[in-house]
């Protein structure tokens, strides 16, 4: 199942219509039906008491929640991880450039400012998930000018050694290899079975509670409505991990910003 269309949703909307009322309404239902059995069978109270369900229910909700959060912020940190070396990656090759002969030298240099401005992705550049798709197209566009750039660098007639032309080569496969990497972990998010299994134990748990304290002679109404609504935020805290566009958590992309402003500062006459 494909969730990119839950990613190009604004995330505050994700808190009242559908994750809040996705919670809501199976806890509505139970206090009526709670509320409905207590009037048939007012002696029914001290079943409910005893019943363990809701307490089995809720701890394996506590465990779907912290597996999923631990889930969506560990991905999120490799996101982080795989653009920091992405960075280090692109610095290196620029570094390394410079051991080339012109007119080489030069060409690759441009060609390595030009892709890493294609990788600098902000929230502002993209509204939507087919913007975004555009811009990985110019990104593998000014990416596929590398290696014939570097293939020209090394075979150039020049003071280049061997093992300068092999720490360039390695350099820009880095960046290639970086580029892999940093799309793997952008696509790797929670699968969509887990989030749904995640809601409907949520509102399985809440519907239960409802209905037990129904049952009982005892609603707390606004109790199970505040529960609900720490669950609705705390879900969206989860999805937030998996947000590239329109997320509160996001990457900080000052350091590559920084890396294009050096390049440019560098290759100016």
């Amino acid at each position: 199942m494909n969730l990119n269309w839950v990613y190009q949703i604004p995330l505050w909307l994700l808190v009242i219509p559908v994750f809040l009322l996705m919670l809501l309404a199976p806890m509505e239902v139970g206090f009526r039906l709670g509320a409905r059995q207590h009037r048939a069978h007012p002696d029914a109270k001290e079943a409910a008491r005893g019943d363990v369900t809701i307490a089995a229910m809720l701890t394996l909700l506590g465990l779907m929640l912290a597996f999923t959060y631990s889930f969506s912020m560990s991905r999120a940190d490799l996101r982080k991880r795989a653009f920091t070396a992405e960075v280090n990656a692109l610095s290196t090759a620029f570094l390394r450039a410079d051991l080339a002969a012109e007119p080489g030298r030069t060409v690759l240099s441009e060609h390595l400012l030009n892709y890493a401005r294609s990788r600098l992705v902000t929230r502002e550049m993209v509204s939507n998930w087919s913007e975004f798709e555009k811009v990985i197209e110019r990104s593998m566009e000014a990416q596929s000018k590398l290696w014939p750039a570097t293939r020209t660098a090394v075979r150039h007639h020049g003071d280049m050694t061997d093992p300068e032309k092999a720490l360039l080569i390695s350099a820009i496969n880095d960046v290639l290899d970086a580029h892999t990497s940093r799309m793997a972990v952008i696509f790797d998010r929670i699968p969509a079975p887990v989030l749904a299994l995640l809601l409907l134990i949520a509102a399985s748990a809440l519907s239960m509670a409802a209905y037990n304290a129904t049952l009982s002679g005892h609603q707390y109404r606004l109790r199970l409505t505040a529960f609900a609504v720490i669950l609705a935020v705390l879900m969206c805290v989860i999805v937030d991990f998996d947000f590239i566009l329109h997320g509160f958590i996001r990457i900080n992309h000052e350091s590559l910003a920084a890396l294009i402003q050096e390049m440019e500062a560098s290759l100016e006459p």
